[in-house]
């Protein structure tokens, strides 16, 4: 089972409910820009901060995640998102949206080389892609496939898009699905890895407060 959930492209709070897991995302070079259009799929800008309910095994429990910094990682900048537990961080991992998509750099400070695109910009209902990466001395590989959703969750009723995750790694399998909803992230996230079954679900994001403009005053120019 650890060696299942070792590639689980999920948050770090199965690391208190089940064991380490590890993601991945883009290659250096393609995919570098920012979004130019209007896909917005996983807002990572610093202070955003998701809640949710992860059931696993007949128990719950409330896992906060929060963007918390912005980091210059191998000439890339990307967002560390911090996933913790009664205050607790219980684990980390840097992420990166591109005009290509969202993409999973690092896990609790792991490289993962190439990365997992969690989701492919542009959105659209039946793309599919794949791709092998390699973490450590462990490799996997994965294929991905979207579809569109409408789900409601505890935060509400959206219109989602799924992407089915299927990731391999010396004969294990790990199956995931993300619902990822515009300009709010993922609502719902499901992971069936031999028999264990995981179920996180959105109950509240919070978008970061823009920093207040204390002085509007121009400031005459220098003599």
């Amino acid at each position: 089972m650890n060696r299942q959930l070792q590639f689980l492209p999920t948050l770090g709070v199965l690391l208190l409910l089940a064991a380490p897991f590890i993601n991945a995302q883009d290659k250096k070079g393609k995919g570098d820009k920012d979004p130019g259009g209007a896909d917005n799929y996983y807002p990572l800008e610093v202070g955003n901060k998701w809640t949710f309910n992860v059931a696993v095994a007949g128990n719950s429990v409330t896992a906060i995640s929060s963007i918390v910094k912005i980091e210059m990682i191998n000439g890339k900048s990307m967002a560390r998102l911090e996933a913790a537990i009664k205050d607790k961080v219980v684990a980390n991992e840097h992420l990166r949206q591109t005009e290509e998509g969202i993409f999973r750099h690092r896990n609790n400070g792991q490289d993962i080389d190439p990365s997992i695109c969690l989701l492919k910009y542009p959105v659209k209902a039946g793309a599919k892609w794949q791709g092998e990466f390699k973490v450590g001395n462990d490799d996997g590989k994965y294929s991905c496939e979207s579809s569109e959703e409408s789900i409601e969750v505890p935060a509400g009723k959206f219109k989602a898009i799924r992407v089915n995750i299927r990731l391999e790694s010396k004969g294990q399998n790990v199956n995931t699905a993300y619902w990822f909803v515009k300009d709010i992230g993922f609502v719902k996230q499901t992971v069936d890895a031999g028999g264990l079954n995981i179920v996180m679900e959105l109950e509240k994001f919070e978008r970061a407060k823009p920093a207040p403009n204390k002085d509007k005053t121009p400031k005459p120019a220098p003599k």
